[in-house]
């Protein structure tokens, strides 16, 4: 028999002042209230009863005991029938999402499966931005920011909800000019289409994992760039190689347009992660998003 079990026979006991009808209320026999009342009485180390043919009554820590069963029974009820009334009784999500998405991720992943958010959530009006760059969240108004890789705003909710593949690619005619690289130290004497993010212009790192660890590469630039669109539009015209997320690469790849690079090399994945202001209680708007977010990045950016 659990403690909860064991706690609501005991107050049943107390208020109704029998066992007898405490079995009955609860339609169970009689040997196992008296059971449960042994149990925690061994439990506690402690006599919570005083029994009379006649009448039950509580000891000092007996009423204490009964006191704190009353409370703890009282929120477990008031919890499951909350939940068991759940999608019953919460209006449905609505209102103006403000979103603020990677560009890459936004193209490529979240774009195309909007119609199926608004689908399901058809009283919420989405108001997309689409940026790689910081934002602040309160001066904009912004509700929810999803971005690529180590997040570093500590003044928000950051919460990783997956993770998305990389590829490192090049297009047919730089290859032809100056070489397919099958190697880290190969990678080391071509030039990259660098991205950079954030006041101080810090260029992203290449991550590969080599040798059991994971091995950080900056390649020197040909050209810097800090949007994700502009990155593509640079390594499909040759100016160098490109590193970016697989689901923006791979329709150019399958199209001759990219040819990937050290194929036999890992390509570390980066973490999604949405951020929100730090607040108590998140809106039902925001909580489906996120909700629906990470349900739909495990199904398309396996990492």
């Amino acid at each position: 028999m659990d403690r909860l079990q064991t706690m609501q026979i005991y107050v049943n006991i107390v208020e109704r002042g029998s066992f007898t009808q405490a079995a009955d209320a609860l339609q169970l026999h009689r040997p196992a209230v008296t059971k449960a009342v042994q149990q925690l009485e061994d439990e506690l180390g402690i006599r919570l009863l005083n029994r009379s043919t006649r009448r039950v009554s509580t000891t000092a820590e007996g009423d204490e005991f009964y006191q704190r069963c009353v409370q703890l029974l009282a929120g477990v009820n008031e919890t499951f029938a909350s939940f068991a009334q759940f999608s019953q009784q919460r209006p449905q999500p609505k209102g103006r999402l403000r979103l603020n998405v990677a560009v890459a991720l936004a193209k490529a992943v979240i774009i195309p499966a909007l119609p199926e958010f608004q689908q399901r959530y058809p009283q919420i009006e989405i108001v997309l931005g689409a940026s790689d760059q910081p934002v602040d969240l309160i001066g904009e108004g912004i509700d929810c920011v999803v971005r690529i890789g180590d997040l570093k705003d500590s003044s928000m909710v950051a919460r990783k909800i997956g993770s998305v593949s990389m590829a490192t690619c090049a297009s047919p005619a730089y290859c032809t000019r100056h070489g397919l690289p099958r190697t880290l130290d190969d990678l080391r004497a071509h030039r990259a289409v660098n991205f950079f993010t954030g006041r101080n212009r810090r260029v992203m790192d290449w991550v590969y994992r080599s040798g059991g660890k994971n091995v950080a590469l900056k390649l020197e630039s040909a050209l810097l760039t800090d949007n994700a669109e502009a990155l593509l539009a640079c390594g499909l015209a040759g100016f160098g190689l490109i590193h970016a997320l697989r689901p923006a690469l791979q329709p150019h790849i399958d199209a001759g347009q990219l040819v990937e690079v050290v194929p036999g090399v890992v390509k570390v994945p980066k973490p999604i992660s949405v951020m929100y202001p730090n607040r108590e209680h998140l809106p039902g708007k925001v909580r489906v998003f996120v909700d629906w977010l990470t349900e739909l990045i495990g199904k398309r950016c396996p990492g």
